[in-house]
């Protein structure tokens, strides 16, 4: 009976040991981490483009280059280039 009571006591030191080392290591590397990148990474203006980011523009832009290559393909007699000029157009 007596060494199950030691066993307790060990586990639960050691929960408590492993516990402390968690806090430790929370408070000590991962919040000031977090609060590194989220000061490296804020938006440097916050309110431009409606508060969205680059790559919500870099997608209205490939949005406007398929409507204007439509609008070449079909009602302009602007002629194609054989070899599209952007990379992230599919369908070029």
């Amino acid at each position: 009976m007596e060494s199950i009571i030691n066993v307790g006591q060990i586990a639960g030191a050691l929960i408590a040991v492993l516990t402390l080392l968690g806090m430790i290591v929370r408070y000590a590397i991962v919040m000031p981490l977090k609060a590194y990148i989220e000061k490296m990474t804020y938006a440097i203006q916050p309110y431009a483009n409606g508060g969205k980011s680059l790559p919500d523009l870099i997608n209205k832009i490939d949005t406007l280059h398929l409507v204007i290559k439509e609008h070449l393909a079909t009602s302009h007699d602007t002629p194609n280039f054989s070899k599209c000029l952007c990379e992230s157009c599919v369908t070029c």
